[in-house]
Parts: structure tokens; sequence; C-alpha cells
């Protein structure tokens, strides 16, 4: 798998949010250097999103980062930053919250509840923001969530290790035949709570498949 682990089909990866000032997830945006798209193995990511601009943290005041960006600092011992790398933490407090409720969730359930969870950006282009904005608080109470990586298991086989890992040539002469990601990852798992689902999911997949053909090609 190239540029793992990020691009992993099977893990949760996590793009940033602006949050503009307000405590209201319907003016939430996501900002132009939250890299999205498809990886080279042709794959839509990030999965989801969560906030990730203007996030405030405690910092040593005689520390690198706060003499580097003395404007950053909103107070003593404060200082604000972005990027994806103060998402994916929400994310993971997120996923600690979902096995605490749930111990035996598998880690494709983790990633199931998140995404059911997970509320629809509106004038979001394509897949910039993955299927939403993470809502930590309804995916925890989620008892059985769907597996989003279910139609990929039959990619995976064993490796020259004896371990097991996902085979690219076989997901290439797939999509060789015309099949979609929507097909393998998405078709026998059930979506129909997801806020997402109800917004313009059709018309993305319709998008991807295209750029998936030719990445077949």
């Amino acid at each position: 798998m190239s540029y793992a682990p990020g691009n992993d089909p099977f893990v949760i990866t996590v793009g940033a949010l602006d949050q503009n000032g307000t405590s209201d997830p319907s003016d939430d945006t996501v900002p132009s250097w939250s890299a999205h798209g498809k990886t080279m193995d042709g794959f839509s990511k990030p999965d989801l999103s969560a906030p990730g601009r203007y996030m405030i943290a405690p910092t040593p005041m005689d520390g690198s980062i706060a003499k580097t960006a003395p404007d950053r600092v909103v107070s003593s011992g404060y200082i604000w930053m972005s990027g994806t790398s103060f998402s994916t933490p929400v994310v993971s407090a997120a996923a600690a919250q979902i096995l605490a409720r749930h111990p035996n969730f598998t880690p494709d359930q983790v990633k199931g509840a998140l995404m059911l969870a997970a509320n629809y950006l509106p004038g979001v282009d394509g897949y910039a923001g993955g299927v939403g904005e993470i809502d930590a608080g309804v995916a925890s109470t989620i008892d059985a969530p769907p597996n989003p990586n279910v139609g990929l298991y039959q990619f995976v086989a064993p490796d020259a290790t004896g371990g097991r890992s996902f085979n690219a040539a076989s997901w290439a002469s797939y999509l060789a035949t015309g099949a979609s990601w929507a097909q393998a990852s998405w078709s026998d798992a059930s979506w129909a709570e997801a806020s997402w689902a109800e917004a313009s999911w059709s018309s993305n997949v319709d998008s991807m498949t295209s750029s998936l053909a030719t990445f077949a090609e």
C-alpha cells in the first residue's frame, strides 16, 4: 500500500475542519490545506473530518513554538495552531469513547459507527471532507454499526512474510472490469441512517467511479 498508513483503505483517515468560531456545526467548512482526493491506489480519502483549525492548546512560553509564532499566543501558556494532526486526536478520543461503551467492537465496527454518525458537509466540493463531520456523541450510542470495509476483504491475501496484506494487483484487476470503489466498499453495508447518505452521496459516487476507471486504465 503506497504511503501507508494514511492511504490504507482500512484505517480511519481524518481531514480537518474550520469551525469558523462557532459551536454550530452547520457553518463548518473544509480548509484548503486539508488534503483530499484519491490515493495512488484509487481510494477516496479522508474518510471523515473533525475540527482542526484554530485549535487552542497549552504550550510553554519559553518553547520554540511560542517563540516562532508569538502572534498565535492567545494567553500565557496557550497558543492556537491548525492541522490535521489536531483533527486526528479528536477522532481517536471518539474511538476510545466508543470502545469504552462497546469493548467488543472490532476496528471495522468503530470506523463504521464514526462514519454512520457523521454529518454531511453541505457545500463541500466532492469528497473533500470524506463522508462528513464526526459526531462523537451519536457514534458512541450505535450498537450495531455496519462494516465499511466488508467488501475490501476479498482483496486481502497472505504476503511473503506469512501475514495478510491488501493485494493491490487484485484490486487493480477488479477496477479494470468496470467495477467501482462504491460497489466494493458499500454494497454489503446499510447506510440508510447516515445523514450524508440523504445528501449528494450518489453524485459523489458517480464522480469517484469515473476517477477509478481512469486509475484502472
